[in-house]
């Protein structure tokens, strides 16, 4: 099967569901690529310990760092990528960071934008979240997702 799209987007994480939907609403033609399944609804899944000691929803899987050495990425592959397990906090960008920072290791570089420059859309994702946050505590009688904050 050939699929066609405008945009394809890798990742149903925060970063890819909003942009996703804020293409959709703008009538662009896009696809979200995920290669991880739903998370199954079980007690499990409210277990910090299931999550974080046992790591329920990490690859088996082993990465090299740049001296070759092996360790386990700090990943999720599941819907909603590792916004699902990692609390949902959604801290902005500083406008320093966008800046070219001087590290002891080499520079790097100004973003080719400013923190001004996505100010508004930080804005419009916000909005966005908040809505589906009070969507989902609807949904779910107020189970899921406890601590919401938006600070602007």
């Amino acid at each position: 099967m050939i699929l066609e799209t405008s945009v394809a987007i890798v990742g149903s994480g925060m970063g890819g569901a909003t942009t996703a939907y804020g293409l959709a609403q703008a009538g662009i033609d896009c696809l979200v690529i995920e290669r991880g399944d739903f998370v199954k609804k079980e007690d499990a899944n409210w277990s910090a310990r299931e999550i974080f000691i046992n790591q329920k929803y990490k690859p088996n899987e082993k990465w090299l760092d740049e001296k070759g050495k092996s360790f386990t990425p700090g990943v999720h592959y599941i819907v909603g990528g590792n916004t699902k397990v990692y609390g949902s906090s959604l801290p902005r960008f500083r406008e320093s960071d966008f800046q070219e920072i001087k590290h002891k290791e080499g520079t790097s570089p100004a973003w080719p934008f400013t923190y001004q420059d996505l100010e508004p859309y930080y804005c419009q994702a916000e909005h966005y979240i908040k809505f589906m946050v009070q969507l989902v505590r609807t949904q779910l009688n107020h189970r899921a997702v406890n601590h919401f904050h938006i600070q602007h």
